[in-house]
């Protein structure tokens, strides 16, 4: 058996695990956006480069990324994209302090869709019971 490909593995349980432990902002949306950004962690985006929110290598604050492939960030495994959004909320969020002001952040800067992204996310933390995982 192969140890570090075995702590490797990606589940739903480790994940939330490393969001509490790295203490992400409101970890059951940030979960919904994985589980849409990745299709219920199906797409070739996570699958190859280990990216869990869709996100692009940024290139004005400090990351993790490996570098682009597919128009995504890569990374050497998901933790790695989990400490990067960590990043990204250190570094933007700051002055968010309710799930109200996030979810307007999320509408106006991070999705393409906007409000129906916020309504997206709202379902699935919803159907998933995500609040009830933190």
């Amino acid at each position: 058996v192969n140890l570090a490909a075995e702590k490797n593995k990606f589940t739903q349980e480790k994940f939330a695990a490393e969001l509490e432990r790295l203490n992400v902002k409101f970890p059951h949306i940030v979960m919904a956006q994985s589980i849409i950004e990745t299709g219920h962690w199906t797409s070739n985006v996570f699958k190859e480069n280990h990216n869990l929110f869709g996100m692009k290598q940024a290139t004005v604050r400090i990351n993790t990324a490996k570098g682009t492939q597919n128009g995504h960030a890569f990374y050497d495994n998901w933790y790695q994209s989990v400490y990067d959004y960590a990043f990204y909320q250190c570094r933007y969020l700051g002055q968010i302090n309710t799930e109200n002001e996030y979810y307007l952040y999320l509408s106006s800067t991070y999705a393409e869709a906007g409000d129906g992204y916020v309504n997206l996310l709202k379902e699935i933390i919803k159907t998933e019971n995500l609040k009830e995982k933190f």
